[in-house]
Order: C-alpha cells, then sequence, then structure tokens
C-alpha cells in the first residue's frame, strides 16, 4: 500500500519551525574593547502537512464477510529552509563592522514505523467484481524520530569557504493510535485487485521526545554560544519532574522555552494493491 498521512502537526508547524536560533557572540570592532551580544538568526521552515506512507498488509479471510488484518508502514516528513544572513565567527567584524556573511541551510526530518492489527467487514461486495468494506485497526507507532540540521556555509571572513554544522536528534517511546477507516476495491482477476482507503486516526495520548543528542563542530574558540531552536527541559535547582529531559522550543517573542507535544491524529488515503492466494 502507498498513499499519505497528514498528521496534525499545529505546535511542529507553528512552534518548532518558527523558532529562531538564539546565540552569544563575542563581536570585536576594529579597537574597541570586546562586547558580547545576545542575538536572533531566523530561518523559518515550511509547514510538513502530509507525507508519504508506504507499507504491507496481510489479511486471514474468516468468513464471506470478515478477515483479520495485521501489517506495518513507514511514514516520513521533511522541510528545508534556505536563507542567507549573517552569523559571527571568532569575533570577526568586517571594516563596516558587519558580521561575516553566510549561506544557512535548515532540515528537519520526522519519521514513524508502525505495527497494527485489525478487523475487515466486506459491507457491499460481488465476488471476483467489487468490494466495499469497513475496517478498524489498533496501531502501534513506534521508532518516533525527529532530526534537525543547522548547516552554516561562510562566505567571507577567516572562515570564507568553511561549514560549521549543529544537529538536534530526538526520539520518541511508543504510542498507541485507533484507526477507522472505508475502502473499496476493484477486482482485475480473480487474484488481484486494486483499491482505495481512507482512515482516521486518533491517538490515546499525545507524546513528547525524551532522548535527545544535540551535536556541534562550532569550538570554544570560535566564541560563539547557541542556544537551540529546541533543547532538552534541563533540571532546575537539582529537583526532577515529569518534564526533566522532554524536548522543548524557542517561543518567536523571546518569551522562553516552551513544551512540545504532538500528535499523529490526522487521516490517511492509500491506494493499495491487493493479491490473494
Amino acid at each position: 500500500m502507498l498513499g499519505i498521512h497528514a498528521p496534525s502537526l499545529k505546535v511542529l508547524n507553528e512552534g518548532l519551525f518558527k523558532a529562531p536560533l538564539t546565540y552569544q557572540a563575542d563581536i570585536i570592532v576594529r579597537d574597541a574593547p570586546v562586547r558580547t551580544d545576545v542575538l536572533d538568526f531566523r530561518n523559518p521552515l515550511p509547514s510538513i502537512n502530509y507525507a508519504p506512507l508506504a507499507g504491507v498488509e496481510f489479511q486471514w479471510k474468516l468468513d464471506n464477510k470478515n478477515s483479520f488484518l495485521i501489517g506495518g508502514s513507514t511514514w516520513e516528513g521533511a522541510s528545508e529552509s534556505t536563507v542567507n544572513g549573517r552569523f559571527p565567527i571568532q569575533g570577526y567584524t568586517d571594516p563596516d563592522g558587519n558580521l561575516p556573511s553566510v549561506r544557512n541551510d535548515r532540515r528537519a526530518a520526522f519519521s514513524y514505523n508502525e505495527f497494527f492489527l485489525g478487523l475487515k467487514h466486506n459491507a457491499i461486495s460481488v465476488p471476483d467484481k467489487y468490494n466495499l468494506y469497513f475496517r478498524l485497526s489498533l496501531h502501534e507507532i513506534f521508532d518516533v524520530g525527529y532530526r534537525e540540521d543547522w548547516v552554516f556555509l561562510y562566505l567571507d571572513g577567516p572562515a570564507a569557504t568553511f561549514k560549521k554544522i549543529f544537529i538536534i536528534e530526538s526520539k520518541a517511546t511508543g504510542i498507541l493510535m485507533l484507526q477507522p477507516g472505508i475502502g473499496g476495491e476493484i477486482f482485475l482477476k480473480k487474484w488481484l485487485s486494486l483499491g482505495f482507503e481512507t482512515s482516521y486516526s486518533y491517538g490515546l495520548r499525545k507524546f513528547t521526545f525524551r532522548n535527545n543528542n544535540l551535536k556541534s563542530d562550532f569550538l570554544p574558540t570560535d566564541g560563539v554560544v547557541m542556544y537551540a531552536p529546541s533543547r532538552p527541559n534541563p533540571r532546575e535547582n537539582n529537583v526532577s519532574d515529569a518534564e526533566d529531559g522532554n524536548l522543548e522550543y524557542q517561543a518567536q517573542d523571546g518569551s522562553g522555552y516552551q513544551k512540545l507535544r504532538l500528535s499523529f491524529d490526522g487521516w490517511k488515503a492509500l491506494f493499495k494493491v491487493n493479491i490473494y492466494y
């Protein structure tokens, strides 16, 4: 089966994807004392409204009306944006006091795998011609992953032609979803049919990312301290709580980091090739 899943990712699209990169940098302007500035670099990402899904499904015929379903699929959405701007390194400024010019590529990838069990009920069926059916399945979403890359290509200054990169990776635990749907198939041969199916997935709860990994090849000598668009929620005053380690994102208005709670609730539309044996 091949198709699309359009989950509701409002917090991702309107929150994390619009979050700025805040940084603290040492700035040198001619003979003036070194100053430290806190600034934002913005490169908002386009929304992920839907993305492709592919998988395989097996059915065991229980009687003429009902079948047991088992299967799995994978889904991945991606977003990318490129902007030109200025970003510091080693305190450098040109004679006019400007920071080095850079081209920034920001890329995000969001994916999951799923395993499901369910039942299919034939509502209207003409053997070897067509079939209209209802289905209900329970899905276990696992291996949910998010990765974001920021690639800075310096166009001038001491790092001209060099790239500096930092990467944010995060994982989420399993999620249960209930998925009702309807579909139909037309038989080309007794053993072969083409079908279309639409369904809606309901999550039993929202989820957060916890297993986080931030990597960067910026060095201490570069004079830049970055506050990433997303970060693990830090423990405060050595007191733990349920939010410790959860990924959170920077608010656009600079008011601080916000909770990142996500859901895969949304429509699916699938094209299916069915082989009977």
